[in-house]
């Protein structure tokens, strides 16, 4: 299974990959730290799920997404986002969003992520 992680955050992306790892070892994990590596590194690795954060540099978090899913309508990208407006929300849920977490990204939330990942695969 492929994962790939994209915020612009060395912090969070490290925190998070290494969280995956403990809880899903058998995953291949890849990070970007903007949104055009993202998107770059998505069409390369073609990863099972995609971690997304939406601020960040050189292209959005939604603009990454609504090219992700023109290219593959059944990715399932995962948006982690410290922003907490339902318009937010409801904006990348219409766009194809998987699932929606807030930041910030805690141990649990990772642990429940993997679960769902888990109980996906």
């Amino acid at each position: 299974m492929k994962i790939l992680v994209v915020d612009d955050s060395l912090v969070y992306r490290t925190a998070i990959v290494r969280l995956l790892k403990d809880n899903l070892p058998e995953a291949d994990c890849f990070t970007a730290g903007d949104g055009i590596e993202g998107l770059a590194t998505y069409l390369r690795e073609r990863p099972n799920y995609t971690l997304l954060d939406l601020l960040m540099p050189g292209m959005t978090g939604q603009e990454v997404l609504k090219k992700i899913k023109e290219t593959d309508p059944a990715a399932k990208v995962i948006i982690l986002t410290a922003d907490i407006q339902k318009f937010t929300e409801k904006e990348v849920r219409d766009l194809g969003a998987w699932f929606f977490v807030h930041k910030p990204i805690t141990r649990e939330k990772v642990i429940a992520l993997a679960e769902i990942i888990k109980g996906a695969s």
